[in-house]
């Protein structure tokens, strides 16, 4: 799935590499979900960042997720 999923270019660009690698992108009322393949859990995409720190905090959150899921994070 291609396309925005944030108005924020750093996030779109970081969604974009996990969908790649097979991670599944939900669209919701105001954020999307990311969660990697076979696992439950997920990471709420923010539609509309509200500070500097949400890309840093979003890297974070998605590299978590990714070790409890057993996954390999984007490079």
């Amino acid at each position: 799935m291609s396309g925005r999923y944030s108005s924020c270019r750093e996030i779109n660009a970081l969604v974009q590499r996990y969908v790649r690698q097979a991670w599944t992108y939900r669209r919701g009322g105001k954020h999307g979900k990311l969660s990697p393949p076979g696992c439950g859990r997920f990471v709420t995409i923010p539609g509309t960042p509200g500070d500097f720190r949400s890309v840093r905090n979003l890297e974070r959150d998605l590299r978590h997720l990714a070790a409890l899921a057993g996954a390999a994070p984007a490079p």
